[in-house]
Parts: structure tokens; sequence; C-alpha cells
């Protein structure tokens, strides 16, 4: 019985081991970009997973529409409606570089820059 036990358990530590090496070998980065009031609480976070083709949006507030912008010419290069304060942005519409995300609520307009890089994955 002894046996039995010590063989599962090497199994486990085993399996462990080799899940742990699997998710570390994975190139993934994780960014975070977060705007506060000036309070400083928090108005919104955008996070951006390497790995995934989205980038994840949450506000403190329910917002109706996000814009993203050209950061030198304000030109509009993709937009949204939205219901709620959560969503996600396709990253593949945008090419690499630096732009201002505008989120609007029933009574802010909340501008944070973002940066999207090349894609790890």
């Amino acid at each position: 019985m002894k046996k039995i036990v010590f063989i599962l358990a090497l199994s486990l530590i085993g399996f462990s081991t080799y899940a742990q090496e699997a998710q570390s070998g994975s190139k993934e980065k994780i960014t975070k970009y977060v705007t506060t009031f000036p309070n400083g609480e928090e108005a919104i976070t955008i996070t951006d997973n390497s790995n995934s083709r989205d980038l994840e949006l949450e506000s403190s507030d329910n917002f109706y529409k996000y814009e993203i912008l050209e950061t030198s010419s304000h030109e509009l290069v993709h937009g949204e409606t939205n219901r709620g304060n959560v969503c996600a942005i396709d990253k593949t519409k945008l090419e690499e570089g630096t732009y201002t995300l505008k989120v609007y609520t029933e009574d802010f307009v909340i501008t944070s820059d973002i940066t999207i890089g090349e894609s790890e994955s």
C-alpha cells in the first residue's frame, strides 16, 4: 500500500511540475493602463494580454461608447458603442503604435493613451 501511495505522489508531483513549465514557457506579457480621477480613484483600466487578440476595457462607471484616436492628428481610428462598464476591443483592427482612447460616460469623458505593440503569440 505504501508503494502505491508513493507512486501516486510522485506522479502528481511530476504532473504539477509539467503544468508549471507549460505556463511559464508561454511568452505572455500583460500590460495595464490605469487612469484615475483627480481624487485618486480608478476611472478606467485597460488590460493588454499579448497572447490575446483583445484589449479588456473596464470603467468604474457605465459607458456608452469609446473612441480610439490617432495621437498626432486626433483622427478616429476605431470606435464602438457599449452598454455596461466592461468591453473587449479587437486589437487586430489597430496597427502598432500609440493611440488616445476616449471613454464616454454619462457624466465624463475619460481619456488615456495606449500603445499597441507587436503580438508575441
